[in-house]
């Protein structure tokens, strides 16, 4: 690393460089997203810087330009005037990207996800270019092309997922619970050093004041709980007792009714607004019985 806390990446390629420091903003974002980084700005401050600021890290790009043709003839023909469009056919344009990422906070940086992110980015933006050289962690340390990809040959841009196919992956963002908890609680065990219960499975042998403890425990088991306040068991208390109450009113319209009602309660549990509802449309069939209504209304039928 050329200084404490920035890490250094270079490209030297051949090619020109117009929009080139657009193109490497783009792959620099889209690395820092896909390791879960949110971009909150990118700023091109000109064809040859840009600065690229997340969460975490603090990017920095510099290019540098240079027209090199090192040839002896041209050097002398420079001198003596002579070839001048020939040796201009001949002209390389060489370009050197400087990368200087710099983490936000140095005691929460893990070196190795940074130093991947990195390779990351090399990785796509030598697919750009023609590119020579990539300086990697300090300006003296050059390796090849062939160099680079044969030390990190387990590494590609098309290796690196996505955001999108990390998060919706086969339309599941996360994996169910029960797939996930028991490799979760072995590598937590793994990662304290210890395991639970001395590593036995199944289940757990009560001693006999354990046993009597559970036998005689005065709040309801797990299995037992409904998951309701105090209020809300008090509310259905009440509803309840109301339903009871309005099945024994109905008990003195209908019996028959009511006997039916009281079925109903025991098998399926009191229902405070079914109940209402019988109570209602027993109450208005006896009223129109006894009034005449009732014959009134079924005289008109065509029956």
């Amino acid at each position: 690393m050329a200084q404490t806390g920035t890490y250094h990446g270079g490209l030297v390629f051949l090619g020109n460089e117009d929009g080139a420091m657009d193109r490497f903003s783009r792959i620099v974002t889209a690395t820092l997203e896909d390791y879960g980084h949110a971009v909150e700005r990118q700023s091109l401050l000109n064809t040859h810087e840009a600065r690229i600021l997340s969460s975490q890290y603090l990017v920095r790009l510099s290019m540098e330009t240079a027209v090199e043709d090192g040839s002896r003839a041209r050097r002398v023909d420079a001198v003596a005037g002579l070839n001048r469009r020939l040796h201009e056919s001949k002209e390389r344009v060489r370009n050197r990207l400087v990368i200087s990422v710099t983490p936000v906070s140095e005691q929460t940086d893990d070196r190795d996800v940074t130093e991947l992110m990195l390779v990351v980015m090399l990785y796509r933006m030598v697919d750009l270019y023609t590119s020579e050289l990539i300086e990697w962690l300090d300006p003296d340390v050059r390796l090849t092309i062939d160099q680079f990809l044969g030390a990190f040959s387990n590494v590609s841009p098309r290796r690196v997922r996505g955001r999108q196919q990390i998060l919706y992956h086969q339309g599941e963002r996360f994996a169910p619970i029960d797939d996930t908890a028991p490799d979760l609680a072995s590598r937590y065990d793994r990662i304290m050093g210890q395991y639970a219960h001395q590593g036995e499975t199944g289940l757990v042998a009560l001693t006999d004041q354990e046993a009597l403890a559970l036998a005689f425990r005065s709040d309801p088991r797990p299995d037992e709980l409904d998951g309701l306040s105090p209020e809300e068991r008090a509310q259905t208390d009440i509803r309840r007792l109301a339903s009871w109450g309005m099945t024994g009113c109905l008990a003195f319209v209908s019996a028959p009714v009511a006997a039916s009602l009281a079925a109903v309660n025991l098998i399926r549990g009191e229902d405070f607004r079914l109940n209402t509802q019988v109570l209602s449309l027993t109450a208005a069939l006896v009223f129109m019985q006894s009034s005449g209504a009732m014959a009134s209304v079924l005289s008109l039928l065509p029956v």
